[in-house]
C-alpha cells in the first residue's frame, strides 16, 4: 500500500471516529429531548455504553502499523460491521421500522464508500440493507414497503455518490504514488549521475572506468562491466565489471559479439529486453540467465573507445530514465577519458620538449666540438705551412696539406648536413626521382669512404647494374652516413658488410655489423634529431646525432622506411628502393658524331 494511500485512509479513519463521538453524543441526549418516540431505555443505554467503547477502542489501534500489515483494512471491514449492528439495535430500541435513527445507516454506507475497496463498499451496503429489512419484518409495525424501499434506494444513492467521489480521490492518490515514485527514481538516476560526474573526474585512465563502473552498479544493475575495445586487434577487453563471471572478465574477446558488437554496427545505444534468447549474445552470460541489458558507446575523439554495459537478472524491461542514465555516465566517461588522454599527451609531450631541450644542448656542444675540431686543425696546420714552409720538405708538405683537406671536408660534411635539415625544416628539400644505378653508387661510397674502416673486415656484396628510381644525391648521402656509421661504432675488430641485392620489385641496400649492438632503451630513439646513444660525458666518437635522422627524413622523402634492427653481436641498417629499368640510349651516328633521333 503506497504512503499517500495509507496517509488518506488515517484520516478517513479519524473523521469516521469523530463522528462517531458526535452520533454518540447526540444520541446520549436523545431521549431527554421531546418529540421522540418509544424507547427501550435499558437496551438504548447498554448500545450507548457499547458505541462509546468501541470508539474509545478504535481511537486506540495502531492504525499506521495495521494500514502498512495489510490488517487496518480488515478491521475496518469489522469496524463497520460493528457500527451497523449498534444502528440496528438502537432503531430496534427506538421503534423500528418507524425510528428516526434510520438515517444513521447512511453514516456507515458513505463511512464505507469513501475508505474501502469496490467489494467492501457492496459487502457494507448489502449488510446494512439487510439489518434494515430486516428490522422492519421482525418489528410489529413497519413504515410500509413504499418507505423501507425509499429508504433503500437512498442508502444505495448515497454509497454510489460517495463512491464516485473517494474513486475519483483515490485515483488522484494513485496517480500522485506513482508520479512521486518516478520522481524519485529521476532524482535516484540524477544523483548518481551526479555524484558520478564528481566520482569519475579523474586523470587516470584506469581510475576513471573503475568508478564508472560502480556508478552504473549504484543505478541498480545486477551486473555491468565497461568493454574496453583494442586500436589495433579486432577484440576486446573487461578491465572492470561488476557482478559477471571471472571466465568472461579474464578472457579477450571478439568484438563483432554481445553487446559490444552490436553498438560497433549502430555506433548507437543497445536495449535487449531477453538476452538468454539472443543469438548475439555472449555464450558465459547468456548460461548466466541475464534478462534486461543496456549498452552505450562511450565516445573518445569521435570514435568508439569503449562500451558501457549494464545488465539485470530479474527485470525484463529497462526504464527509459535509466537508459538516459547509462548514457549520461557513458558520456561524462567519454569527457574524463578524453581529458586524460589529452593530459596524457600534454604530459609526454613536457616530458619530449624536455628532452628536446636535453638533445639541443647536447647537440650544441657536439655541434661546437665538431666545428671547433676541424677549425683549430687547419688553423694550427695552415700557421705551420705559412711559417715553416721552407724548413718543411716536400713530403711534410704534403701529409700537412693531406690533413688539412681532410678536415676541411669533415667541416664541410658537418656544415652540408646542417644546410640540408635548414632546407628539410623550411621544405624545400624534394626528392627528385630519376632512374639511377645504385650498384654504382654504393661501390663508389664504399671505395670512397673506406679509410674510414682502418683495421675493421668491410666486405661488399653488391649485385650489379641495379638500376632503382630515386634522388641519387641524397640517397648517396644517406649511404654515406650508414658507412661513417658503422665505421664510428664498431670495435677494431668488428667485421661489416655492405650488400645491394634485389628482389622481383625492389632493391635492398644493407650495412651489417657484428659489433656490441645497439642499447634497447637508446633503440627506441634512433633516427630521432639530435639523438645520440650513451652518456655525452663519456662517448668517445665524433657527430652530430644528425646522420641517422637524415637518412630517415631522405627515405620519408622517397616514402620508404629506413629499416633499423639490433641484437647483441649483429646490428643492421637497410632500406628499400623501387627497381627501374635503365634509361635506354638511341643509337649513334657515326657519320654525323650525334643520337640518331
Amino acid at each position: 500500500m503506497s504512503d499517500l494511500l495509507i496517509e488518506y485512509r488515517l484520516k478517513t479513519v479519524r473523521v469516521g471516529v469523530v463522528v462517531t463521538l458526535i452520533v454518540i453524543g447526540e444520541l446520549a441526549v436523545y431521549p431527554f429531548m421531546s418529540g421522540h418516540g418509544e424507547i427501550h431505555r435499558g437496551s438504548y443505554i447498554a448500545l450507548i455504553v457499547a458505541a462509546s467503547v468501541g470508539a474509545v477502542v478504535i481511537a486506540a489501534l495502531p492504525w499506521h502499523r495495521l494500514f502498512q500489515t495489510g490488517a487496518g483494512v480488515w478491521l475496518l471491514y469489522g469496524w463497520s460491521a460493528f457500527d451497523v449492528v449498534l444502528i440496528t439495535l438502537a432503531v430496534a430500541a427506538t421503534g423500528g421500522g418507524r425510528s428516526p435513527l434510520v438515517f444513521l445507516w447512511a453514516l456507515t454506507t458513505v463511512f464505507a464508500a469513501s475508505s474501502y475497496p469496490r467489494n467492501g463498499q457492496l459487502a457494507v451496503l448489502g449488510f446494512t440493507c439487510a439489518c434494515l429489512v430486516a428490522v422492519v419484518v421482525v418489528g410489529d409495525s413497519g413504515p410500509g414497503s413504499a418507505v423501507v424501499l425509499l429508504e433503500l434506494v437512498v442508502l444505495g444513492c448515497v454509497t454510489l455518490l460517495a463512491a464516485f467521489l473517494s474513486g475519483q480521490l483515490v485515483e488522484r492518490i494513485a496517480a500522485e504514488a506513482a508520479t512521486r515514485v518516478e520522481s524519485e527514481r529521476r532524482a535516484h538516476l540524477l544523483a548518481a549521475v551526479a555524484a558520478a560526474s564528481r566520482s569519475i573526474a579523474d586523470l587516470d585512465p584506469d581510475v576513471v572506468l573503475q568508478r564508472v563502473v560502480g556508478c552504473v552498479a549504484d543505478l541498480g544493475f545486477s551486473a555491468c562491466n565497461i568493454n574496453l575495445l583494442d586500436a589495433d586487434e579486432p577484440v576486446y577487453r573487461v578491465p572492470h565489471s561488476h557482478g559477471l563471471p571471472p571466465e568472461y572478465v579474464d578472457a579477450v574477446h571478439p568484438n563483432t559479439i554481445g553487446m559490444v558488437g552490436l553498438v560497433r554496427e549502430r555506433a548507437a545505444t543497445v536495449v535487449i529486453n531477453d538476452y538468454a534468447k539472443n543469438a548475439r549474445g555472449v555464450p558465459q552470460l547468456r548460461q548466466a540467465g541475464f534478462k534486461a541489458v543496456v549498452a552505450v558507446p562511450v565516445r573518445v575523439e569521435g570514435r568508439i573507445a569503449a562500451v558501457l554495459v549494464g545488465g539485470s537478472l530479474e527485470r525484463h524491461a529497462i526504464a527509459p530514465e535509466e537508459v538516459e542514465a547509462v548514457e549520461l555516465l557513458a558520456a561524462q566517461a567519454g569527457v574524463a577519458l578524453t581529458n586524460a588522454e589529452r593530459f596524457e599527451a600534454e604530459r609526454a609531450m613536457v616530458r619530449r620538449l624536455a628532452e628536446l631541450d636535453r638533445l639541443k644542448q647536447d647537440f650544441i656542444a657536439t655541434v661546437s666540438h665538431e666545428l671547433r675540431t676541424p677549425l683549430t686543425v687547419i688553423h694550427g696546420l695552415g700557421k705551420t705551412l705559412e711559417q715553416r714552409w721552407a724548413d718543411l720538405d716536400d713530403d711534410l708538405r704534403q701529409e700537412l696539406l693531406h690533413r688539412v683537406n681532410d678536415n676541411a671536408a669533415v667541416l664541410g660534411g658537418t656544415i652540408d648536413t646542417l644546410l640540408d635539415f635548414a632546407q628539410l625544416e623550411a621544405g624545400r628539400l624534394e626528392a627528385r626521382l630519376v632512374p639511377f644505378d645504385l650498384s654504382a653508387s654504393v661501390t663508389l661510397a664504399t671505395a670512397r669512404l673506406g679509410s674510414l674502416f682502418g683495421a675493421r673486415s668491410l666486405r661488399v656484396d653488391i649485385e650489379p647494374d641495379c638500376w632503382v628510381l630515386g634522388d641519387q644525391r641524397l640517397l648517396e648521402r644517406v649511404v654515406d652516413n650508414l658507412l661513417a656509421n658503422a665505421a664510428k661504432h664498431t670495435p677494431d675488430s668488428a667485421h661489416v658488410v655492405v650488400a645491394v641485392r634485389t628482389t622481383a620489385d625492389d632493391a635492398i641496400v644493407s650495412v651489417v655489423d657484428d659489433g656490441p649492438g645497439i642499447a634497447a632503451a637508446d633503440l627506441a630513439h634512433l633516427g630521432e634529431r639530435f639523438f645520440r646513444g650513451g652518456d655525452a660525458h663519456t662517448r668517445n666518437t665524433r657527430g652530430t646525432g644528425l646522420g641517422l635522422a637524415f637518412g630517415r627524413e631522405v627515405m620519408a622523402l622517397h616514402g620508404r622506411p629506413l629499416d633499423i634492427s639490433s641484437v647483441p653481436g649483429r646490428t643492421e641498417f637497410s632500406f628499400r628502393m623501387a627497381r627501374a629499368a635503365p634509361p635506354t640510349l638511341a643509337p649513334w651516328d657515326s657519320s654525323t658524331g650525334t643520337e640518331r633521333s
